[in-house]
């Protein structure tokens, strides 16, 4: 008997409401004929939640078809899934300095062949917090960077990192109404 395939998802949101994602992921619950278990992890968006608290993910949930459970949280989030390495999803923490500020990344690689980053950290003793609050208010293509794998593999690191580089002064440049 061949071991169940574990899948992991990134729910992404602001203010993300965790007890109905929760319903959501155990309404799908199939013990008996699963294809696949399950792990949610959460991308909150809002820093003031993020900052806070820590957000983890599910525990691993026996599910039978992964692509509804897809649509259906896709209805009220952004919603990826991402590749799987050694149990945990594939990432990296891309840093890139800019005026003697270091901002660090989360970088998931996605199965439909991309990569996101997310900005998690600001290391700076001024603008740091400021940053991170605005980008719950700038237009979700800003959000966060979406990079695709050429052929399905990682583009080179100074290329990750230019383009990171590139996204962080958008942001600190982009004026909030």
């Amino acid at each position: 008997m061949n071991p169940i395939e574990l899948r992991i998802g990134f729910v992404i949101g602001k203010k993300l409401d965790l007890e109905r994602i929760d319903e959501i992921l155990y309404t799908h619950e199939d013990k008996h004929a699963a294809s696949c278990k399950v792990v949610l992890d959460y991308m909150e968006m809002d820093p003031e939640i993020f900052l806070d608290r820590s957000f983890s993910s599910t525990y691993p949930v026996p599910i039978n078809d992964p692509d509804l459970l897809e649509a259906e949280l896709s209805q009220l989030y952004d919603f990826v899934w991402v590749e799987v390495l050694g149990g945990i999803e594939r990432h990296g923490h891309p840093c890139v300095s800019i005026s003697n500020t270091e901002y660090e990344g989360k970088l998931i690689h996605t199965l439909d062949k991309k990569m996101v980053i997310f900005l998690r950290d600001i290391i700076s003793e001024h603008q740091g917090i400021q940053l991170l609050e605005k980008i719950c208010h700038v237009p979700k293509p800003l959000q966060w960077l979406t990079l695709p794998k050429k052929d399905g593999k990682t583009p080179p690191p100074d290329y990750i990192l230019d383009e990171m580089e590139q996204w962080v002064r958008k942001l600190i440049a982009y004026e909030v109404d």
